[in-house]
């Protein structure tokens, strides 16, 4: 192709034809200038078709994430709806009947449980996110999206924080507790000790220890209940997030 058009240039100089010789030169300027848009015009579309796929890519794996994101927030309900009914029945039996502050001691310990703990020291599923923004692919994501994939990780992030600081704070304040008193099973080791059992019999002791054990009760209860609520705001969350995303796959 290149041959001939040398050679149609070639005959019209040969030929003393400037005329007709320069409007052949820009004719073909004008089909290179075209034929490179044509190249960058492509170019384009398989930029843009390679990122739509990556996009989408991107918007099948966060769905992923968010789904068992959702999961592990409804358990973590659960577990602190739990707590609650604990608690209620703990205050119930203190209002009606007369227990021993060892006794009403004991009774607290039964509302605490293990598994409110391990369900608010969740690590939720941020992978994706995380890589979208380590990555700069975060701004191959429609603006609207992308503010909530943003905003719903900021939420995220201060939700485990929180409940991982307050957590902190709790179990350091029981240990505490602990080291002073024991726990709940603690009539059932010292056994047959007199001077141990004389010292635990003292109303102040006892009364000291069931206020403290109030204390990490209140801000067990606070903590679970404040958590709670902001779980409840990530699940509205991400079910508009998941309906957006369903959406612009289904484009």
């Amino acid at each position: 192709m290149i041959k001939f058009f040398r050679k149609i240039r070639r005959q019209l100089l040969s030929e003393n034809k400037i005329r007709k010789y320069l409007l052949y030169a820009v004719g073909e300027i004008i089909l290179v200038v075209i034929g490179i848009l044509i190249a960058l015009q492509i170019n384009n579309w398989n930029t843009e078709r390679k990122n739509e796929e990556i996009k989408k890519s991107y918007y099948v794996q966060i769905l992923q994430d968010l789904e068992k994101d959702e999961i592990l927030m409804n358990q973590g309900n659960v577990l602190i709806d739990s707590f609650f009914v604990r608690l209620a029945a703990y205050q119930k039996n203190f209002r009606e009947n007369q227990l021993s502050f060892w006794d009403a001691a004991t009774e607290i310990g039964k509302v605490f449980s293990t598994e409110n703990a391990h369900g608010w020291n969740f690590e939720t599923n941020t992978n994706t996110i995380t890589t979208l923004i380590n990555t700069g692919d975060i701004k191959l994501i429609p603006t609207e999206i992308r503010n909530k994939i943003l905003d719903f990780k900021y939420k995220q992030s201060g939700l485990i924080d929180y409940t991982k600081s307050q957590n902190i704070i709790i179990s350091n304040a029981s240990m505490i507790t602990q080291k002073l008193y024991g726990g709940s099973d603690m009539p059932t080791r010292i056994g047959n000790q007199p001077k141990i059992v004389a010292y635990f019999s003292d109303d102040k002791i006892a009364l000291k220890s069931l206020l403290e054990l109030e204390a990490l009760l209140y801000e067990q209860s606070q903590l679970l209940k404040n958590g709670m609520d902001r779980n409840k705001e990530l699940i509205q969350d991400i079910q508009a997030l998941k309906t957006a995303l369903h959406e612009e796959l289904e484009k």
